[in-house]
């Protein structure tokens, strides 16, 4: 799926705020953004799966998707792939949003 780079920063601005990060995340693709929060995800997957899961559901990341992740994900890849799902359900919600915010 292909997403719009522009939207790169809202979504860089709104998983730091739902992972509680610091300092200034990568907004040139969705694939660095998603590499700077892995580690925090990795984090939550290992030490708080309630957390992790959490988050996941405050933004809508599919319960199917995350499951398919969990059991058919090899294990040293479940942190990125996770990442990349929320690195572009965000995505998806902020070209939803301007979509239909801009239909008047």
């Amino acid at each position: 799926m292909t997403f719009r780079s522009d939207l790169l920063p809202a979504c860089a601005d709104h998983l730091k705020e739902k992972l509680a990060l610091s300092g200034e995340l990568p907004t040139s693709d969705r694939e660095a953004l998603a590499s700077f929060i892995c580690p925090t995800v990795k984090k939550l997957l290992d030490g708080d799966m309630g957390e992790l899961l959490r988050i996941c559901y405050q933004i809508d990341l599919e319960e199917e998707k995350v499951k398919g992740i969990l059991h058919y994900t090899a294990v040293g890849s479940i942190a990125m792939e996770l990442s990349l799902a929320l690195v572009d359900r965000q995505l998806w919600k902020l070209e939803i949003r301007e979509k239909y915010s801009g239909s008047d």
